[in-house]
């Protein structure tokens, strides 16, 4: 035991404890950065997504916040269930079974949503309300990681 103590440094438990109570409030603090980032996004996405029933503005969400190897990342887009038909959407057009391309234009509904942020409702809705954030996501993301 008193081997041990020669090579111990005076506070250097309470130094590994602040060094981790750092790390904690700095993971929390990533956390609700992400998520009010993807609610930002969404709700921006849902302003430019097309509509026809509302289905695919419903449809819309956010996961939680999940960390992989020291990365942390967050899904949002829309659920399971519409993916498919989100999918044509977003792109604005579909194959045929036969490999035909049909391209999709804005119905009355869609046409009848206004503007939004330079943009206009219709394809690339989840895509354009990225480009919409993209600045303050990256200066949230900036912050988030100052100490």
């Amino acid at each position: 035991m008193a081997e041990r103590e020669i090579f111990t440094i005076e506070g250097i438990e309470a130094m590994i404890s602040n060094l981790n109570r750092i790390e904690r409030e700095i993971e929390l603090r990533i956390d609700r950065v992400l998520t009010k980032l993807a609610e930002k996004v969404i709700f921006d996405a849902k302003k430019l997504a097309p509509l026809l029933s509302g289905d695919l503005e419903s449809a819309l969400t956010v996961g939680v916040v999940k960390t992989m190897i020291r990365s942390k990342y967050i899904d949002f887009g829309v659920s399971p269930e519409v993916g498919a038909y989100a999918t044509v959407q977003h792109e604005g057009f579909r194959k045929t079974k036969s490999g035909r391309v049909v391209y999709m234009s804005p119905g009355p509904k869609t046409a009848s949503k206004p503007g939004y942020k330079g943009y206009s409702p219709g394809k690339k809705y989840l895509e354009n309300a990225i480009k919409i954030n993209e600045s303050l996501i990256i200066e949230e993301l900036r912050n988030a990681l100052r100490f």
